[in-house]
């Protein structure tokens, strides 16, 4: 079971439920580290203070807020939390809307919603209930220290908290340069509609996520591995040398990329006509 990054309490109406957020993302990403181009050997930031020109440990640094030039006010985020934990460890259900009149501009980020309690009864209930009318509840949660609007959604058994901008945080699509006049005003004939609308009936399957791979981590893997075998072994009391890249490698990475990218269109292909 991962880490929760924030406990709390859903509530709407007289019901209360103990719940825990997790993240539903699994971080699969390759890491690297920051080199010295020169030298090779690794690059560290540091916490220097101004004043002393001494690095500052972790649990010495806070938050600040500049009031004037060189004038802060220090912002305790525990301090808060302990102050109220019922602003901080609230999930106030406020309305409920109907998910489909929500513009998928607004939809930032999704999370699990867990049930801490023994009791599941009110958890399952708000999920069915929310199931069965095709509502979302809109409510406002508190995480380190950012306050957010937010949906609470169900999805198969668990219930989701979807972040989800304020609508000020959005640019409004008025300030960009789109094309906004008739699509007749830019020769486009309905014979032209009719043949796009037909590739895209022809190109429509079930969606299925599954079939879908990053196949830029996928080559850049294979790539590195062979690398790696390319590299000598060390000797005892030997330094290890720094593998240098080259144009040629660089290619040979995009060769591999483009080759993962092929077989995912020609297996694509091959099931479409199967199903076809």
């Amino acid at each position: 079971m991962p880490k929760s990054i924030w406990k709390g309490e859903i509530s709407f109406g007289l019901v209360s439920i103990p719940v825990s957020l997790y993240s539903i993302e699994e971080h699969d990403e390759l890491k690297f580290h920051l080199l010295d181009k020169k030298t090779k050997s690794r690059v560290h930031y540091q916490r220097i203070s101004e004043k002393s020109g001494k690095e500052v440990p972790w649990d010495q640094v806070v938050k600040g807020f500049e009031f004037e030039k060189d004038r802060y006010i220090i912002v305790d985020e525990k301090k808060f939390e302990k102050a109220s934990p019922d602003l901080f460890k609230a999930i106030n259900i406020e309305e409920f809307v109907d998910f489909q009149e929500i513009d998928s501009l607004y939809l930032m980020k999704p999370y699990y919603l867990i049930p801490e309690s023994k009791n599941k009864k009110a958890y399952v209930l708000l999920r069915e209930s929310l199931k069965k009318t095709n509502k979302a509840g809109v409510a406002k949660v508190i995480i380190r220290t950012k306050e957010s609007i937010c949906l609470i959604l169900p999805h198969q058994y668990a219930l989701l908290l979807y972040l989800i901008h304020f609508k000020d945080e959005l640019r409004d699509e008025n300030e960009m340069e789109v094309p906004k006049q008739d699509f007749k005003n830019y020769k486009i004939s309905q014979s032209e509609i009719k043949m796009a609308v037909t590739l895209i009936d022809e190109m429509t399957a079930k969606w299925q996520p599954e079939k879908y791979h990053n196949e830029y981590r996928e080559a850049l893997q294979k790539w590195l591995d062979q690398q790696i075998a390319k590299q000598p072994a060390i000797k005892a009391n030997e330094e290890p040398e720094i593998a240098q890249e080259n144009s040629a490698d660089v290619v040979d990475f995009i060769s591999l990329l483009k080759e993962s990218m092929r077989k995912r269109k020609s297996t694509e292909t091959v099931t479409k006509k199967k199903n076809s």
